[in-house]
């Protein structure tokens, strides 16, 4: 049910008021030409009065101002009004997610609260806090080699350490576009081989935030599935299961509402990506790898400066690529992110796909910018033919 504009200015100024905005979340721009793609705001005390942290996201970098709470009130008013199509609002009593129509209408729908006051830091300049912090021995990953029984990080794998801090902080954006209505959340992890972020995505998930989580993990080599089905029993991890078994023949079981695929190889990710498309997942991520594909379907003859030289076509052909399949997925309702990734130890590709679905239509624009893409390169990808928007 769409509401007048002045309903979410009345709860904004109340939850204000009463000092309940434990953090918010805008999203979803309006328009291209607006420089930052995200905005979130967080309390603080600053000389010991309350105000608020707006941080502007401008890809890796951050701008901030602290404003009171009227302030404040009036900035996200604008921001909402003007820039952003959708915020998430956390309080103490529930989740709000707020949804703006072209015409300027606002639907509100209330989830569970996954935020509590006791979870807040009003610290100003906080130190960096990750979610799983070295000290603490978690026991996946002192199976896994990453750690040692007493919690330190091993000096040969700090960097999966940082990845996995960086996976999970990217998963903690993505939960609250995820709403199973009381269900079990259920993800599949395409091509999740030794699993590392698989093992970290079931522990942060259930063992932190103690959500009802079933994880599925596919991957096409037999001796690593049997292994890590060894070590999630090993874990208790009860509702994480591996199969060896091909993207493309995988059927699942009931709904799935979250679909990762981490350098699954050239046209595989296509795959992942058109099935999980299907299945209609609330959440995508994926960090493609090895684009094989674009790059045999470009003449050089038609830019022969920039695709004259191998290395140069090679990235090229990656960006294309992974431009190509963020437009398509656009086209199919998503909002997409295309966003930095911190390298994987087997590839040097470093961009991470993100893709939210709340439930918007496609838009024309998007068809229409992608066709003038692909003509001006000459390419057909298997994503497009996948949807079913090529020649088969």
């Amino acid at each position: 049910m769409w509401l007048p504009v002045s309903e979410f200015v009345a709860f904004l100024r109340d939850t204000l008021t009463n000092k309940e905005l434990l953090a918010c979340s805008l999203s979803k721009l309006r328009s291209k030409e607006t420089p930052y793609d995200k905005v979130s705001v967080r309390p603080l005390k600053l000389k010991g009065e309350l105000v608020y942290q707006v941080t502007y996201h401008y890809g890796t970098k951050e701008l901030h101002e602290n404003l009171n709470p009227e302030q404040t009130e009036e900035r996200i008013g604008h921001l909402m009004a003007q820039v952003f199509r959708q915020g998430h609002f956390f309080t103490p009593q529930a989740d709000w997610q707020v949804l703006v129509s072209k015409k300027g209408a606002i639907k509100m729908l209330r989830h569970s609260p996954t935020r509590r006051v006791e979870d807040v830091d009003l610290v100003h300049n906080r130190t960096k806090k990750y979610i799983l912090e070295e000290g603490t021995p978690y026991p996946f990953l002192v199976e896994l080699g990453v750690m040692n029984p007493s919690g330190k990080v091993l000096a040969k794998r700090y960097h999966k350490f940082r990845q996995l801090n960086k996976y999970l902080e990217v998963v903690e954006d993505c939960i609250p576009h995820i709403h199973t209505q009381g269900r079990p959340l259920q993800i599949v992890d395409f091509g999740s081989g030794k699993a590392y972020l698989t093992f970290a995505l079931y522990h942060y998930l259930v063992e932190q935030l103690k959500l009802d989580v079933r994880i599925i993990g596919l991957d096409l080599k037999e001796d690593v599935v049997e292994f890590c089905n060894r070590m999630a029993t090993k874990l208790g991890f009860k509702n994480l299961t591996f199969y060896h078994q091909d993207i493309k023949d995988f059927q699942a079981q009931g709904q799935v509402d979250m679909v990762v695929s981490l350098h699954a190889c050239d046209v595989a990710t296509d795959y992942a990506l058109a099935q999980a498309v299907q299945w209609g997942a609330q959440v995508i991520l994926a960090v493609p790898c090895c684009q094989h594909e674009v790059f045999a379907q470009l003449e050089e003859r038609n830019h022969p400066v920039l695709l004259g030289h191998g290395i140069l076509k090679e990235r090229v052909a990656a960006l294309i690529t992974d431009a190509a399949r963020a437009k398509l997925l656009t086209m199919q309702g998503y909002a997409v992110t295309v966003m930095a990734f911190i390298d994987l130890e087997h590839t040097p590709k470093n961009l991470l796909i993100r893709a939210f679905h709340d439930g918007a239509p496609p838009r024309q624009e998007a068809k229409e910018d992608y066709t003038r893409f692909k003509e001006m390169w000459g390419i057909q990808p298997t994503l497009e033919v996948l949807f079913g928007q090529g020649r088969s």
